[in-house]
């Protein structure tokens, strides 16, 4: 467990290499050398999705993201809120999402936690009205100091998403791709951002591990928790 939240930080470190702060983003010649290239912007939002413009954005948000609180003014001041969602939606398997949620920060330090999310069956053809698909879910407990590593990447490369270029528009929509949705929503800023079928070295396909890690974390902490506790006295051989 600790080498599976170790590797993420590692693929984490990977993108600040490219996208440190203060650097300008990399220009298309450089993105083709040098692997640093940028999410795509998007026209919705996956987590505030509105019905009139983005049905299917609401079934998938309304679905994999039913683990989240809704903020009230009773409960303001402790419920969580999203930081960083990841949804990842593949033409032959149900769709998926990890994300990670703290705690208000007053009175005391936030505290974190990832979880991991599961449709049961594919949302393409649900009704927006009626959606009937369950979820599996896994959730875990991390630590301030590795949120602010994956924050400080992710939340990077959501703020400075950019409108592709011809070549890569046209990469973007190659059919049977799988689509990575990256939304971020920091102290007073706000990030969502897209890549279809990121390749291997580069930071999308780094980014794209991260979420995938984090959401293997969740499931194995998921899975500690539900088997039953081993008695220092037992005897496996009787």
């Amino acid at each position: 467990m600790k080498l599976l939240l170790a590797a993420t930080l590692l693929v984490t470190a990977s993108i600040g290499g490219c996208h440190s702060a203060g650097t300008a983003a990399p220009t298309t010649a450089d993105a083709s050398r040098g692997q640093c290239d940028s999410l795509n912007s998007m026209g919705s939002r996956l987590t505030d999705a509105d019905t009139g413009v983005a049905r299917q954005e609401v079934v998938v948000s309304s679905t994999l993201l039913s683990r989240v609180p809704s903020i009230t003014t009773e409960n303001i001041s402790t419920a969580e809120e999203l930081l960083a969602v990841m949804v990842k939606q593949s033409p032959y398997e149900p769709e998926e999402a990890v994300y990670i949620l703290k705690t208000p920060p007053r009175p005391t330090p936030p505290e974190y936690k990832v979880v991991h999310t599961r449709a049961k069956a594919s949302l393409l053809s649900q009704d927006i009205n009626d959606p009937r698909v369950g979820i599996d879910f896994a959730e875990a407990a991390i630590d301030a100091a590795a949120v602010q590593a994956i924050e400080h990447s992710w939340g990077t490369m959501a703020l400075r998403a950019r409108w592709p270029d011809r070549e890569h528009a046209i990469a973007q929509m190659k059919l049977g791709g799988v689509r990575y949705a990256f939304d971020y929503r920091g102290d007073n800023v706000y990030g969502q951002a897209a890549t279809v079928s990121p390749q291997r070295g580069t930071c999308t396909g780094a980014l794209a591990a991260v979420a995938e890690l984090l959401g293997r974390y969740a499931d194995e902490r998921e899975s500690e928790k539900a088997s039953p506790a081993r008695d220092s006295c037992s005897r496996p051989w009787l």
